[in-house]
């Protein structure tokens, strides 16, 4: 099955709450994907939309008590209406609040993915990993951060960086694609949120295979942006990461996917 085609086939719509900076790239860029995107941020306009959408993101990237609230309102439309939630916990690893806050939405609500920073990941299980705003250390062994988080939040987890790790039900697969002109981009992780949102609701049974996929697409989409802006600067690759999130293919995946099993 290919989920890249499914998901252009059914274009899922996909509710991110998401930060105030990457509102627009994010709709544009699961609209170039194949996804529908909607960014609502009324608990009233919530209850109409969420019924019939594939996927929510959660975003905490520009945080109040008052978007805490709204997160956990729309927590709970979801999880009434059976849609499936990725929480992006922007920043865990900076202080306490922000912290706090994502623990909470993920004992006290219904999460179907973390996705995150070895810093934000590693924060949310007590380990310690240098954080500088939204940015992150690497980590040496990033697959063994992604299966003890996995183990202990009991949660699918997504960690990003030089190299990506899924850790799904105990399992890990390392991904070694992507460019390093993404991390040049504002929102390029919070995008990465969205289209994680947009792909787990076609996932059907075998999340970890949609998973990877997903991720594929998106970093090899990165790395043909980067061969099509020609000039390596991240205001050109922006715009050509659009337009290959709308051009890449399955044979693209195929052909350029660096995708490993993890083993401790």
């Amino acid at each position: 099955m290919s989920y890249l085609d499914e998901l252009r086939k059914q274009n899922p719509l996909t509710i991110c709450i998401t930060n105030d900076v990457v509102k627009n790239f994010t709709a544009n860029g699961l609209l170039a994907l194949g996804a529908s995107p909607a960014m609502s941020e009324y608990q009233k306009d919530l209850e109409d939309f969420l019924p019939s959408a594939s996927g929510l993101l959660i975003n905490i990237g520009t945080l109040s008590d008052k978007t805490w609230q709204l997160y956990k309102d729309a927590l709970d439309i979801a999880e009434k209406n059976g849609v499936p939630t990725v929480l992006d916990p922007v920043a865990a690893g900076v202080g306490p609040y922000r912290k706090r806050v994502a623990n909470d939405l993920i004992e006290h609500h219904k999460i179907s993915l973390i996705r995150g920073n070895a810093g934000e990941i590693a924060a949310l299980i007590g380990e310690d990993v240098a954080s500088k705003g939204v940015d992150s250390a690497d980590v040496a062994n990033i697959g063994q951060l992604a299966l003890k988080a996995n183990k202990q939040l009991k949660l699918p987890i997504v960690i990003t960086g030089k190299t990506d790790a899924i850790a799904v039900n105990g399992h890990v697969k390392l991904l070694h694609n992507g460019s390093s002109l993404m991390p040049l981009v504002t929102g390029t992780g919070c995008l990465l949120g969205a289209v994680l949102a947009a792909f787990i609701g076609i996932a059907g049974d075998d999340l970890f295979s949609c998973l990877e996929e997903a991720m594929s697409v998106y970093n090899i989409a990165g790395e043909i942006a980067e061969k099509n802006s020609g000039i390596g600067l991240p205001g050109s690759f922006q715009v050509a990461f659009v337009d290959a999130l709308h051009q890449i293919s399955n044979d693209d995946v195929e052909k350029m996917k660096k995708v490993e099993d993890y083993c401790e």
